[in-house]
């Protein structure tokens, strides 16, 4: 099997909110002489985010650091996302400026956790200068 079945098996996993399906599956991977990418990681940390597992998702970030493979807006997005589903605020915050420090433009997803999440911790006027960002993106 190459890495596009994988990336097929664990986006099927992340569809049917099956987290820890899909880290078996980029397990899986590492397992053989296939690459894992950054479809594979990002599909994983989607997962992870459906499931609420906010852990496992920096663990990806954290991996796919390591392994220099590309962090993309999605990878982050998902992982700010379940942060912010586990109202681990810090650490969506901390994702936000690690995404931001190497130059990866957020999108409608992105923007819209972090609003969450400053909301949730009471930051409401930098939820506020968030969103006028937001619109002029």
């Amino acid at each position: 099997a190459n890495v596009v079945c994988f990336n097929a098996a664990i986006s099927a996993c992340e569809e049917g909110k099956r987290w820890r399906e899909a880290l078996g599956v980029l397990s899986d991977i590492r397992g053989r002489r296939v690459e894992a990418n950054a479809i594979s990681f990002s599909a994983a940390i989607s997962a992870c985010e459906k499931g609420e597992q906010w852990p496992e998702a920096l663990g990806l970030i954290s991996e796919m650091r390591a392994r220099a493979c590309e962090l993309n807006v999605v990878a982050y997005s998902a992982a700010i996302s379940a942060c912010e589903k586990s109202e681990r605020w810090l650490e969506a915050l901390g994702l936000w400026n690690s995404m931001r420090s190497v130059f990866i433009a957020p999108n409608v997803v992105t923007y819209g956790a972090v609003i969450n999440v400053q909301g949730k911790s009471e930051q409401w006027q930098e939820a506020l200068g968030m969103f006028a960002n937001a619109r002029l993106h």
